[in-house]
């Protein structure tokens, strides 16, 4: 095993609870050859370096932390539960889908002048408000929790925080983890809205997919230079399962497969979907050392999730369906 996430409490978990799982197994032989071909690959770059702001308005790194985790938070469930179509905006012509229809929404409300990344209106902002941020042909999934979410993280920023997500990052060490003072220790336990964990089989595991996001999208953009991405494990949302289920790696029970095909809701917490986020993780951690031992160039966990997510992204369904705000 090449990588430090082995180590760290979502990777580690994980790999404890993914012997008990009975309905999504992982095919060895499968992750061989898709490391076969995907070594020879480019891979997007870990970033790091330098600043290197996705939103160029904000010339303050302080403005682009803020931005990256207050929209990291809520960076959740954009499909609709019963049609199945996921949100989208329109702009200049192109149709913005998912996270990237709210990324503009959060720059065209800055840029009007709404302090959407202010602890003050977060911690006030209601749901006509926030549905007006985030208009669109279709309201977009998941409102009211979408409000509860940043009504909860508004309180704690302007409680501990002057505010600002920025403070709170300045606060933690660049790194991860570090015995519970870690940049992502200190998100998953101090705001609830990134602490996402579960019991599979009888075993406690963290999957922190937002969490990770957030600290992963802040290091890429130069904004945090984390000592150890390598210990970051994927972010196990509903697109990199679906990918990995395409590429027969993930492998469903019959009853599982029917239900994710069919469309049918896979309850939060069930079997079913804890065992669709652990072997997501495992399984990709798997290809990582897999790709390393075959790579001149190491890559981390953090692109070989980006790969999957960036080319199945658009096209992929069905992938399953939980009501939620961890993903």
């Amino acid at each position: 095993m090449t990588s430090n996430a082995w180590k760290a409490s979502v990777l580690a978990s994980c790999a404890t609870a993914s012997p008990l799982c009975r309905d999504v197994t992982i095919d060895d032989e499968q992750v061989s050859a898709v490391a076969d071909w995907m070594c020879f690959e480019v891979f997007a770059p870990i970033g790091g370096a330098q600043p290197d702001p996705e939103r160029p308005f904000l010339t303050d790194p302080d403005d682009q932390i803020d931005f990256a985790l207050v929209t990291t938070a809520i960076n959740f469930a954009y499909t609709d539960f019963e049609t199945g179509v996921p949100w989208s905006v329109e702009h200049e012509g192109r149709e913005l889908v998912d996270a990237d229809g709210m990324f503009l929404r959060f720059e065209q409300a800055l840029a009007a002048g709404v302090p959407v990344l202010e602890g003050a209106w977060l911690a006030s902002v209601t749901e006509e408000q926030l549905a007006e941020v985030l208009h669109g042909p279709r309201p977009i999934p998941l409102l009211a929790e979408r409000v509860r979410v940043l009504n909860e993280i508004g309180a704690v920023l302007v409680e501990r925080y002057d505010g600002r997500f920025a403070t709170f990052v300045a606060d933690c060490p660049p790194r991860a983890y570090a015995d519970g003072a870690g940049l992502l220790e200190r998100l998953t336990s101090e705001f609830a809205q990134f602490d996402d964990s579960s019991i599979v089989h009888g075993v406690p595991v963290r999957i922190d997919k937002l969490a990770q996001l957030g600290v992963w999208t802040l290091h890429r953009l130069g904004l945090v230079l984390l000592e150890d991405l390598d210990s970051l494990a994927v972010f196990a949302d509903y697109i990199v399962p679906a990918a990995l289920r395409a590429l027969r790696v993930l492998r469903y029970s019959p009853a599982l497969a029917a239900a994710v095909d069919g469309g049918q809701i896979v309850p939060s917490g069930s079997d079913w979907e804890n065992e669709i986020r652990v072997q997501t993780i495992v399984a990709c951690a798997r290809i990582t050392d897999a790709l390393n031992e075959r790579r001149a160039e190491p890559v981390v966990n953090a692109q070989v999730d980006y790969r999957f997510w960036s080319a199945f992204h658009d096209l992929i369904r069905p992938h399953h369906l939980t009501v939620t705000t961890r993903y």
